[in-house]
């Protein structure tokens, strides 16, 4: 890790800057750099004052947090006013940003401040939904500047930014999720485990479609790119928003649960900066809190997820589940059915082991396939994770129709180019092939890299959902060297689930 920071942070897809042509191209331009030079001057004075560079996003995050908060509440005031309303401070003023972060004179007078009185404030501020996310927030993160002048000189920039203009909120937003993305190939360890790269989780939303009414649910969020994007996506594709369109956005459509505190708070900002301030999340394990018996009025329209694979679930914790395995990414798949409401639509990325896999993972293929409408497996080239994973994963698709209708057949799309190098760096290359699956998965459409599969071949094959293309050598060796490793690496965690599972049988008979 180098001990300067060096992240060169994102440019502006030309979608994206023409929303934002209320400015003119000068001035955008402009902004642009201004905010971009307070990013990267606040981490400077991070890493001067030891900061691991890994921790630059948290500690910007709840300081962003905090800001945004306080301009919201300003923006409330004003409102209330104009409507001859009462308003009630959520939070007194002495503990407002906007109060203490004029310190700046004072430094270690506002670090004492910060750290003696606002923190155990944020921590016993009520019982209410907003007190309770601040709680989740700052009783795990923390304030990572030991010296007041750093800490004041930090404050300095963040004031320089404006969550409260709609021009520095979109451009902080691609800013952020750059600095996310930085700081998870720097530290795959680490933020590997909370950033999915958003191409991939681009071309999802566009096939669930994800609209005005929809209840959209990830059951692992971590940074909130598919609530981000889903945002997106409503508001390019809604021309014309009714208050009440406005107020079900903000406050009845994202819904999701993240284990880690630090990516709950980095999910939350996100949001923010995507301009959705209510979104229902919670801090908690997924898979300890479901139950297969969801009442069809708390279920989701929309389901899009990325689930961590790899894991594993104790037994003792696996009674709620109708299909047990040790796997947690079986376990996340039974999860989101359970949760998919009726006219429902999912996308939920797998490791290929899933769609392959003998004992539970075939009797969860064989119930997902009777009882939903798979439509489209999307097969991803393996490396397209790096610098994360290797593993090869896949895109399953699939509804719950309100006719009943399960799958008849299955389309199947084999992606070997997304755009990337399927290298460590992951430069970007021609012959990208997202535009081309996009253009041909709603009609079915089939050619050189898409066929399809009807559901009694899929039985024969024991369920076996793997994209196995017919217009190409099925010889094995022909295989990409990666795609064969991530292959045995695939059959040697089933070997090894297999054997978990025999000890865990012979450790309860008594043998």
């Amino acid at each position: 890790m180098p001990s300067k920071m060096r992240y060169k942070l994102a440019s502006p897809k030309k979608s994206d800057a023409q929303s934002l042509a209320v400015l003119s191209g000068e001035q955008l331009e402009h902004r642009r750099a201004e905010v971009n030079t307070a990013i990267k001057t606040a981490c400077d004075y991070l890493n001067s004052d030891g900061v691991d560079p890994r921790n630059y996003v948290e500690q910007l995050a709840w300081m962003f947090f905090l800001k945004a908060f306080d301009e919201a509440e300003a923006v409330r005031a004003d409102v209330a006013v104009f409507e001859d309303k009462m308003v009630e401070n959520r939070l007194p003023v002495e503990f407002r940003w906007a109060t203490w972060s004029k310190l700046t004179d004072r430094p270690d007078e506002m670090l004492k401040f910060v750290n003696d009185k606002l923190w155990p404030r944020l921590l016993s501020m009520g019982t209410d939904p907003v007190a309770q996310r601040f709680q989740r927030i700052f009783s795990t993160v923390r304030n990572y500047c030991r010296r007041g002048v750093i800490f004041a000189k930090v404050v300095d920039q963040v004031n320089r930014l404006h969550f409260s203009d709609r021009t520095d909120v979109m451009i902080l937003s691609e800013l952020y999720e750059s600095l996310l993305k930085q700081v998870a190939a720097d530290s795959p360890g680490y933020a590997g485990e909370f950033y999915s790269p958003r191409h991939i989780i681009r071309a999802m939303v566009r096939v669930v479609r994800p609209r005005i009414g929809d209840r959209i649910y990830d059951s692992c969020f971590g940074s909130a790119g598919f609530h981000a994007e889903s945002a997106d996506y409503i508001l390019k594709t809604t021309p014309r928003m009714s208050g009440a369109d406005l107020h079900k956005l903000q406050h009845a459509t994202f819904y999701g649960v993240e284990f880690k505190p630090l990516s709950y708070l980095l999910g939350t900002m996100n949001m923010i900066l995507h301009g959705i301030e209510s979104a229902n999340f919670e801090l908690a394990n997924t898979l300890e809190l479901h139950t297969p018996n969801v009442p069809e009025s708390r279920k989701y329209s929309v389901a899009l997820s990325n689930p961590p694979y790899g894991g594993k679930l104790d037994r003792s914790l696996q009674t709620n589940f109708t299909i047990q395995s040790s796997a947690t990414e079986i376990l996340f798949l039974q999860h989101i059915m359970a949760n998919l409401a009726l006219g429902g639509r999912a996308g939920v990325i797998v490791p290929e082991g899933v769609l392959f896999r003998g004992g539970p993972d075939a009797k969860v293929r064989e119930r997902l396939l009777k009882e939903f409408n798979v439509h489209t497996v999307l097969s991803l080239p393996a490396g397209c994770f790096l610098p994360y994973a290797g593993v090869k994963t896949n895109v399953l698709f699939f509804n719950r129709e309100k006719d009943g209708k399960t799958t008849k057949d299955v389309w199947f799309y084999e992606l070997t180019n997304d755009g990337f190098e399927l290298k460590q760096t992951r430069k970007p290359i021609e012959g990208d092939q997202f535009p081309d699956f996009l253009a041909k998965w709603e009609e079915r459409v089939c050619g050189e890299n898409s066929w399809i599969v009807p559901l009694a071949e899929i039985e024969k094959r024991g369920w076996d959902l793997s994209a196995k293309n017919p217009n190409r050598v099925a010889d094995a060796d022909q295989r990409k060297p990666l795609e064969l490793v991530e292959s045995i690496k695939a059959k040697q965690e089933r070997i090894s689930a297999l054997a978990d599972e025999l000890e865990e049988v012979l450790i309860a008979n008594g043998a």
